[in-house]
C-alpha cells in the first residue's frame, strides 16, 4: 500500500483529558450550522457515549450510537434482500447443518431442536433456510442462528462481508453521510475499521477517528489495520490536556515517551493545586499503606489491577470465579471476568449478566413502588423478556401483573436462590423469551455460573453502585482528586507483567508505537504457527512437538533473523529463545510461544499509562518491595528522572 495521505481521512491523536468529546460535540454542531443540508454520523464504543455525546445537540441530521446500533437502524434495511440470505446461508449454512445433525448428541442442541421441530413441523436444512426471511441483531452475544439473528459479534463481521460483497452498501453510507466520527477507534475491531475505511476512500464524505492507543484496553483490535493508518491525516491533534496538573503531564509525556503525542497542561490548572507532588512508594505491605492513604484522603479512588480477593471481600467470590473460569473471558479474549463484572457498558455483551442486573434494578423499582420505572426497563429489556405478560390492558390485569412481579421478587430476594432456580422458575412461567433462555442454558460456561447465588448479583451491583476501589484501572475517562495506584502483576486476565515492564523500563527507551508493532509481529507469528501445525501452540505435547518441531523451528529462525537487534526482543523473548535452540524439547519451546511474555508487559505499560492519567491534583503509585528485587535502585533512578518523589 503506498503511503500517500489521503486528505478525507483523518486520525485525531486525543490523549488522556484532552477534550475529545467537548471537541467532537462542537465539530458536530459547527458542520451542522454551515452545511444545513448534510448529515453527521457519530460512532461510539457504548451507549453511554452516544448518549454524552449526542447530549445538547438536537438535530435530526446527526446520528448518535454504537456500531451495533447503526448496523441495525441503517445499513440493516438490505438485510431481507434476497442475495443477502444468500450470504447468511453461505457463511453459517455448515454451523446449521452441524447443529442440526447433532452428531456430538450436545443435550442443549437436542432440546433446541426439539422445540424447532414442535413450532415448525420437522428441522431440515431447507426447512431453516425457507424460514429465514431476514437477518437481524440477536441484541445479545450470542447468535440464534436458526432465525437468522446475529449476535455483537457476528453483525459486525457478517456486515463487512456484505460491504464487501455489496458495494451499493457503501455507497449508502457516504451519499447519506457527509462526516463521519467514530470515538476511541482503539478499541474498534479491525471489521468496523474497515467498513468505513472502505465506505470513504475515495469519496468527499471524511472520516475522523479519535482516540488514544495508549489507552486501547478492550482486545477487539488485533493490528490488521496498521498499515491503513500510514495514509491518514494526522494534522489535528489534541494536545491540552485539561484534566490534570503540568507536573502530572510531564510525568505522562515522560512515560509515553513519544514527542508526537507530547501534551500541555491547561493553563488553569497549577501543580499549586496539588496536596503533594506525584509519589511512588515502594513497600513491603501494601494494604496497610493503602488503607492509611484512604484514611487520610477519603474520597481517593483507589486502582488495582484484577484480583480475586477484592470480589471474596464484597462478597462475591463464587461470582468472579464462575465468570473468570469462563473460556469466553479467559486470556486472548476480548473481555476478561472484571471487565464484565465492574463494567456497565461490557456487561452489555453477557446476556445472562446483563439480564440479572436488569432484574435487580426491577426488583428494586417494584420494592419502591415506582411501578412506571418497572414497566419502562421490562419494554426496554424485551430481548430477556416476554413483554405482552406484562401488558395490562384491563382492571384485572392490574392484578395478575402484580402477582407475576411479586414472584419474581419474592424468589430473587429468597437467598437460597440459584441462578439456575430463578432462570428456570422465569422460563418455566414464561416470564422470559424461549431463545433467551435456551441461548443462556446452552452455553457450556452456563454449568459454571448456574448454582452462584443470585444474591451475589445483588450485592455486586450494590456495590458498583458506589465503589470505593477499581478492579482494573478504572472506567476510561473517569477521573478523581487523588488518584492511588496500585502498580502489581496480574496472573488472571488480562496478564499483567508490571515487573517485567519496570525491568524494561529501566534497561531501554519504551514507547507504544514500537513496543506495539513488535507485539503485532509476535503475535502474527504465533498464528502463523499455530496455523501450520494445526493446534495452539499451549497444546503442544512431547509427542506432538516432535512431528511439527520443523515448522515451529523454521518459524523461529525467520523471527529472530529480523528481530535479533530489535530491544524489545531482546529484552523479553532472546533469552529463551537461545535456551530452545541450544536444547529442543517441548517444554523450552513453549516458553518461546507464550503470548503473554510480549502482551504482559506491554498491557503493563498501558496501565501504568491510565492509572497515572486518572488524577486530577494527587498520584501515589504502590510498589511492592518484592516484585523488583534485582533491580530496585535502577527503577528508583528512573522514577525519580520521570518526575516523581520516590519514598
Amino acid at each position: 500500500m503506498a503511503d500517500a495521505i489521503v486528505e478525507n481521512l483523518f486520525l485525531v491523536n486525543a490523549p488522556a483529558g484532552s477534550g475529545k468529546t467537548t471537541w467532537i460535540r462542537k465539530n458536530v454542531r459547527k458542520y451542522l450550522l454551515q452545511n444545513p443540508n448534510d448529515n453527521v454520523l457519530c460512532i461510539t464504543y457504548t451507549n453511554r457515549a452516544a448518549e454524552e455525546l449526542g447530549k445538547d445537540v438536537d438535530s435530526n441530521r446527526v446520528y448518535f450510537g454504537t456500531i451495533h446500533s447503526f448496523i441495525n437502524d441503517f445499513i440493516g434495511s438490505f438485510f431481507s434482500h434476497e442475495s443477502i440470505l444468500e450470504l447468511y446461508w453461505e457463511v453459517y449454512k455448515n454451523q446449521i447443518v452441524e447443529r442440526i445433525e447433532n452428531i456430538s448428541q450436545n443435550g442443549n442442541w437436542a432440546e433446541s431442536n426439539m422445540r424447532y421441530i414442535e413450532k415448525y413441523g420437522g428441522l431440515t436444512p431447507e426447512i431453516v433456510r425457507s424460514n429465514i426471511t431476514m437477518i437481524s441483531y440477536n441484541q445479545a452475544p450470542f447468535n440464534s442462528l436458526y432465525r437468522g439473528a446475529l449476535g455483537h459479534d457476528d453483525l459486525i463481521s457478517f456486515t463487512r462481508l456484505a460491504v464487501e460483497r455489496f458495494p451499493v452498501i457503501k455507497k449508502k453510507i457516504s451519499d447519506k453521510y457527509q462526516v463521519v466520527f467514530i470515538d476511541e477507534y482503539q478499541d474498534a475491531a479491525t471489521d468496523v475499521l474497515q467498513i468505513f475505511y472502505s465506505s470513504m476512500i475515495g469519496k468527499k464524505s471524511k472520516l475522523y477517528l479519535l482516540g488514544d492507543k495508549m489507552q486501547q484496553i478492550y482486545r477487539n483490535y488485533n493490528g490488521e489495520f496498521e498499515t491503513y493508518f500510514n495514509i491518514f491525516n494526522k494534522s489535528i491533534n489534541l494536545s491540552v490536556n485539561y484534566r490534570t496538573t503540568p507536573k502530572i503531564v510531564s510525568i505522562l509525556n515522560k512515560i509515553y515517551n513519544d514527542e508526537c503525542y507530547k501534551q500541555t497542561a491547561y493553563e488553569k490548572n497549577k501543580d499549586e493545586n496539588m496536596d503533594f507532588l506525584p509519589e511512588v512508594r515502594i513497600v513491603t505491605d501494601i494494604e496497610k499503606n493503602v488503607s492509611e492513604l484512604m484514611e487520610q484522603y477519603k474520597d481517593s479512588l483507589i486502582l488495582y489491577l484484577s484480583n480475586k480477593s477484592r470480589f471474596y471481600n464484597i462478597g462475591v467470590g463464587e461470582l468472579y470465579d464462575a465468570y473468570s473460569g469462563m473460556e469466553k473471558y479467559s486470556f486472548g479474549k476480548k473481555y476478561n471476568a472484571v471487565d464484565v463484572l465492574t463494567k456497565e457498558e461490557i456487561r452489555e455483551n453477557d446476556a445472562l449478566l446483563s439480564f440479572l442486573f436488569t432484574v435487580n434494578i426491577i426488583v428494586d423499582y417494584f420494592t419502591k413502588e415506582f411501578y412506571g420505572e418497572v414497566f419502562r426497563i421490562i419494554r426496554k429489556a424485551g430481548t430477556y423478556f416476554n413483554c405482552e405478560k406484562f401488558i395490562i390492558r384491563k382492571h384485572i390485569d392490574k392484578h395478575l401483573v402484580k402477582d407475576k412481579l411479586d414472584d419474581i421478587v419474592a424468589l430473587y430476594n429468597e437467598l437460597s436462590t440459584t441462578v439456575d432456580d430463578f432462570l428456570s422458575l422465569c422460563a418455566e412461567k414464561k416470564y422470559i423469551r424461549e431463545e433467551f433462555y435456551s441461548a443462556v442454558v446452552e452455553e457450556n460456561d452456563y454449568q459454571l455460573v448456574k448454582n452462584v447465588k443470585v444474591q451475589e448479583v445483588k450485592v455486586l451491583a450494590d456495590y458498583m453502585s458506589d465503589p470505593k476501589i477499581s478492579t482494573q484501572h478504572g472506567v476510561k475517562g473517569e477521573s478523581h482528586d487523588t488518584v492511588v495506584f496500585v502498580a502489581d502483576n496480574s496472573r488472571s486476565n488480562p496478564v499483567v507483567h508490571m515487573s517485567k515492564f519496570f525491568e524494561m523500563w529501566c534497561n531501554i527507551d519504551i514507547t507504544l508505537s514500537e513496543f506495539d508493532a513488535f507485539y503485532y509481529i509476535y503475535s502474527q507469528m504465533l498464528n502463523q504457527i499455530e496455523n501450520k501445525i494445526g493446534m495452539k501452540c499451549s497444546q503442544l505435547k512431547a509427542d506432538t512437538y516432535i512431528s511439527v518441531a520443523s515448522i515451529i523451528d523454521e518459524e523461529l529462525q525467520a523471527f529472530t533473523k529480523k528481530n535479533e537487534t530489535n530491544p524489545y526482543y531482546i529484552q523479553l523473548l532472546k533469552v529463551k529463545i537461545d535456551k530452545y535452540f541450544g536444547k529442543k524439547n517441548v517444554t523450552n519451546v513453549k516458553e518461546c510461544l507464550k503470548e503473554g511474555t510480549v502482551y504482559g508487559p506491554l498491557c503493563a505499560y498501558r496501565l501504568f499509562y491510565v492509572g497515572c492519567s486518572r488524577a486530577k491534583r494527587n498520584l501515589v503509585i504502590m510498589i511492592n518491595k518484592k516484585d523488583i528485587e534485582g533491580f530496585e535502585d535502577k527503577l528508583r533512578n528512573k522514577l525519580m528522572t520521570t518526575g516523581f518523589n520516590v519514598l
